[in-house]
């Protein structure tokens, strides 16, 4: 009964990458991702043609709310600062989410 509590506790995170890279809008790259005993960390980039670098950010983030597999090991997923700047005559804005996890 103890193993099989651990076993259902354990996050299975090759589940978790593929989950974020199957809820991924066209536009955004990761840069770094990072995890501590209570945080997991995705430090990414976004480019839109259309300018519309925020929409696709928070178009991301319900998408990751709303994927219950992805989701249900997070109590919370905040956006944190965002940067703006420009490559080769194109704006990109890099962002940071942060997931608290349970």
């Amino acid at each position: 009964k103890a193993l099989q509590e651990l076993s259902n506790k354990r996050i299975k995170w090759s589940e978790k990458l593929n989950r974020l890279s199957l809820d991924l809008p066209a536009g955004i790259w990761f840069n770094e991702i990072a995890l501590t005993p209570k945080t997991f960390t995705l430090k990414g980039s976004v480019i839109s043609l259309e300018k519309q670098e925020i929409g696709v950010i928070n178009r991301f983030i319900g998408n990751l709310k709303g994927d219950a597999a992805f989701f249900k090991d997070f109590g919370c997923l905040e956006l944190g600062p965002l940067q703006r700047r420009v490559i080769a005559g194109y704006e990109v804005v890099d962002f940071i989410l942060v997931a608290t996890l349970k």
